[in-house]
């Protein structure tokens, strides 16, 4: 960090008052730092899917533009219509005289030189990932794909092109003689790396020369259902005359895909023409994440600076990847700090400042004890397990209907409106009938009564007389154990939709019973996840991975004895890894203690 000294001199009194300003940043940044280590075994969520990552990544991967230029190309002769395309050799095992079987996703079609035509016709667009990610294994075995048919073989009529895209089932109309050529991917890179400035947003021009081998084209499709998108093809050469070999010259234009915002910010607008080019490259890493961070304290008059690299947040180092995404990171996860951004041609800056309001100091006066000091405390109890079924609940509970206004009315509600059971459960609005006894065999028929997902007051408690009893008693929400208003106890609404648990097992029951295409245990497995998430209440993504671990642990006996019910619940846990809900530890973590309980060696607590 450097000081930047206020432009009048402080005496020594105002030096001490600054310094001591500027440490109000200690408490939140030690905060940050506390729930930074925290987060590194058990994180909220995962730094990749966030939303401003995932665009960072996006723009920087690269479109590439390939054409055919008529003046470089005046020996090539019926080579129209070319077909280009971007493939994937499936495997590294190749058959004599057979190139490796090619997949792909996507074909464009040139029918003429860049001279002539429009675009749709003349150029061939794709996206390749970007130069870091092309230096891995599996990017490197991205291949550019060049078909001629124009001497042999049939044409692909309009009917099945849309602009210059080629619909993959028709390519099988050019099976049989052809040429073709390829142009790897990682030679590209190599070519690509020497252009400084791409990711300054400017265009980078390539021509590179491919040598179109005479060959016999075969199409296959792909038979399993996670790849029923994609078609193979591979070459013959058995099949025709190996002489006849030509050379094309491709001209090919590069640019990152989020050039055209990277022009729109006056930072990107820096001009690097006095930039000598031994150290052009260095300076333009060194701009490209660069932010500056300006803290501000002692009133606004005096700032420390400190620059970090790579987009990265200056509490908690995480890499933003943008100056948008910095912006997103910053306000969300350190809302004790007031931020101020703004860019310009020479730099992206950040100005912090203090929320004095966000931390309030608990001051006692001097010769007060702490601990005769008034504070408030809520508790949340925990719910008691339920043993028993609705039915079994209520079996000597009767509905008791009285008329408003009557002299027994207004005697019930004198005295308490809550039954208590011997296991702690009261119902209200109910009445214990004093002729049958709790135990025994001596019991009527149950009435059953009628519970919705929401308990409102009857209206007959509108009544002046129940009103003046109603006043003298206290109601609290059950969620947020606040109290309630008397207009809140009469009013119709329920704001906080209490719901019935045993009636939503019921409804959710009957719903899954309405599929046909599933099988029971299928049924049963999806019903006991939904129950365990809504008592749970599971409500974000963040939630999944332990509630994954928690409903192993709780229902782990019973589905180790039930195959099918095994299978359906690591069926449905892939479901949530392909949805990027679950990471791949806690679905270890979960097997494991599958494991553990078909071996009998698992703790269930």
């Amino acid at each position: 960090m450097c000081l930047q000294h206020s432009r009048a001199r402080l005496s020594p009194d105002e030096q001490l008052a600054a310094e001591k300003s500027f440490a109000l940043y200690c408490k939140p940044v030690e905060l940050y730092n506390i729930i930074q280590r925290r987060a590194v075994k058990n994180p909220l969520f995962i730094q990749r899917s966030l939303l401003y990552k995932i665009q960072a990544r996006r723009k920087k991967r690269i479109q590439l533009t390939i054409s055919l230029s008529g003046c470089t190309n005046t020996q090539a002769q019926n080579i129209f219509p070319l077909y280009v395309l971007l493939a994937r050799p499936t495997s590294n095992i190749t058959l004599e005289g057979h190139s490796p079987i090619y997949r792909f996703s996507r074909i464009c079609s040139l029918t003429s030189f860049s001279e002539f035509g429009n675009k749709d016709k003349t150029e061939a667009t794709f996206i390749i990932p970007d130069l870091k990610t092309l230096s891995t294994s599996r990017a490197c075995n991205l291949n550019i794909i060049f078909i001629s048919c124009g001497q042999v073989g049939q044409i692909i009529g309009e009917d099945n092109c849309s602009g210059n895209k080629v619909e993959g089932s028709s390519l099988q109309k050019l099976e049989g003689k052809c040429a073709w050529g390829k142009i790897a991917t990682k030679i590209l890179a190599s070519s690509l790396e020497k252009c400084v400035t791409l990711s300054t947003g400017v265009t980078a021009e390539l021509v590179s020369t491919v040598t179109m081998s005479p060959s016999f084209l075969e199409v296959c499709q792909i038979q399993p259902k996670f790849l029923e998108q994609d078609n193979c093809l591979t070459f013959c050469s058995h099949k025709v005359d190996a002489t006849g070999s030509y050379q094309i010259k491709v001209r090919m234009s590069a640019e990152e895909t989020g050039a055209r915002d990277l022009s729109l910010s006056p930072y990107s607008n820096y001009s690097y023409n006095d930039v000598p080019p031994s150290i052009l490259p260095e300076i333009i890493r060194l701009r490209a994440g660069n932010v500056l961070f300006n803290y501000k304290y002692y009133n606004n008059t005096m700032q420390k600076t400190e620059v970090t690299e790579d987009f990265s947040c200056p509490f908690c180092l995480v890499p933003c990847g943008s100056f948008k995404g910095l912006g997103c990171h910053l306000n969300s996860s350190h809302d004790l700090f007031h931020f101020e951004f703004w860019v310009s041609e020479e730099c992206q800056a950040v100005n912090v400042s203090l929320k004095t309001d966000a931390w309030k100091t608990e001051l006692l006066a001097e010769g007060v004890d702490p601990r005769h000091q008034t504070f408030s405390y809520r508790s949340r109890f925990k719910k008691c397990r339920r043993l028993e079924t609705t039915a079994e609940k209520f079996r000597h509970v009767h509905s008791h209907i009285m008329e408003s206004g009557s002299h027994e009315d207004a005697q019930v509600m004198s005295e308490d409106d809550y039954v208590q059971r011997e296991n702690g459960l009261s119902v209200a609005g109910a009445s214990v009938d004093p002729n049958h006894t709790v135990h025994g065999n001596n019991l009527s028929p149950p009435t059953v009564l009628q519970f919705g997902k929401s308990r409102k007051l009857s209206a007959e408690r509108s009544d002046p007389r129940n009103r003046q009893l109603l006043q003298k008693r206290q109601f609290f929400h059950s969620h947020r154990a606040q109290p309630m208003a008397l207009e809140q106890v009469f009013s119709d609404h329920d704001s906080e939709d209490e719901v019935d648990d045993d009636i939503a097992d019921f409804e959710d029951r009957r719903m899954l019973d309405d599929f046909v295409d599933v099988t029971k245990d299928e049924k049963l497995i999806m019903h006991m996840w939904n129950s365990f998430v809504r008592k749970q209440r599971v409500l974000a993504d963040g939630h999944i991975p332990w509630a994954c671990e928690a409903f192993t642990r709780s229902h782990g006996q019973e589905l180790v004895q039930n195959p099918a019910m095994l299978w359906g619940w690591r069926f449905f846990m892939i479901k949530l890894w392909n949805h990027s809900l679950l990471d791949a530890r806690t679905m270890n973590t979960c097997n494991i203690f599958l494991q553990g309980y078909q071996d009998g060696t698992s703790d269930p607590k």
